[in-house]
């Protein structure tokens, strides 16, 4: 998670550093970017720290010692069930009812950083471009709110003539028709064609550039972000696919950690980490397995009551395999009460 949070932050730094992203919004979206690593993460943690604990025992032979005791795989999967199955439930309520508010309030504060005007990301010390690049503008000082400038330069790029503007102070203005105005105070303005002497300089008191609001950007509902009671009474196969997704993550979460603990059996010879490649090997199939399917259900190239349920039972064999691999055969799996 902190690597991954790092990585983030760098990036989100280097978006406000270059003015593309206001420097009030990078908590929240890395807030909501780690609410969304969670999902990723959570599932891997379990499955390899039950893999990992468990092969520690094998390790030490404290299996064999619980073995040569009679404890078998029912008794070693009730400390398993303690953990993977409130953390299951944790990832049930994570998905289906807190992940679709992240994901509408990430969508809400997108479309917020879209209609903001270009003077809601001046910054003071560096030079400001505008969206389209026709504009450059670079000021001493700022007030902490914003509404007032000093020692302000400003650079416009015209069709065949630019415009170069300096002014001792400057400061937001709206006039009675809601348009937004920079109010220049004590400057002078300079235009011309570069190349040729017949510039024009006016020196003035005050001056004012109108400063046009951004098109306002429709917040647009994506697939996550929609409530799950949505999604179950919808029939679009897109949304079929969200809401399966949803379940299969949770489902996911308690079936890797249910295939760790036969997967776990090593020597102590091998070490503990014998079956970690094995084990990241399995992690890496199943997850794109469930990619996949999401994306046929989404086509429509399977029925919806298969969905990407095959995904999970195709698992469920793998588990049966290693159960009964371990135990020695069928008959020892459902008889037998060593390991």
């Amino acid at each position: 998670m902190l690597i991954l949070l790092s990585s983030t932050l760098a990036r989100l730094l280097g978006k406000a550093a270059d003015g593309s992203l206001p420097a009030d919004t990078i908590f929240p979206l890395l807030l909501i970017t780690s609410a969304r690593y969670l999902i990723l993460l959570v599932p891997l943690s379990l499955y390899l720290g039950t893999l990992l604990c468990f092969s520690r025992l094998y390790k030490d032979n404290e299996m064999a010692v619980m073995s040569a005791c009679g404890i078998g795989f029912k008794r070693l999967y009730r400390p398993l069930l303690i953990v993977s199955v409130p953390v299951s439930i944790g990832m049930l309520l994570l998905t289906l009812f807190i992940m679709p508010g992240v994901s509408q309030q990430a969508q809400m504060l997108k479309a917020e950083i879209e209609n903001r005007s270009e003077l809601s990301g001046l910054e003071a010390g560096r030079f400001n471009a505008s969206s389209d690049g026709n504009a450059i503008m670079f000021l001493e000082k700022q007030s902490d709110d914003g509404t007032h400038m000093d020692n302000v330069f400003v650079h416009q790029k015209g069709k065949d003539t630019t415009n170069v503007e300096t002014a001792k102070t400057a400061s937001r203005f709206i006039d009675e028709h809601q348009r937004q105005f920079i109010l220049f105070k004590n400057g002078s303005q300079y235009e011309g064609t570069p190349g040729q002497s017949n510039y024009r300089i006016i020196e003035y008191e005050k001056h004012g550039i109108h400063v046009p609001e951004n098109e306002l950007v429709n917040q647009i509902k994506r697939r996550d972000a929609l409530a799950t009671t949505d999604l179950w009474n919808s029939k679009k196969p897109g949304d079929r696919a969200e809401l399966q997704w949803r379940l299969s993550i949770p489902l996911a979460t308690f079936l890797m950690a249910i295939l760790a603990l036969p997967l776990s059996y090593t020597t102590p010879r091998k070490g503990r980490y014998s079956k970690l490649a094995l084990a990241i090997f399995i992690y890496l199939i199943y997850s794109n397995m469930l990619g996949i399917g999401e994306t046929w259900v989404q086509q429509q190239k399977v029925p919806d009551w298969l969905g990407i349920w095959w995904v999970h039972g195709c698992l469920l064999i793998l588990i049966f395999f290693w159960l009964v691999r371990r135990s020695g055969g069928f008959q020892q799996l459902f008889r037998s009460k060593t390991i």
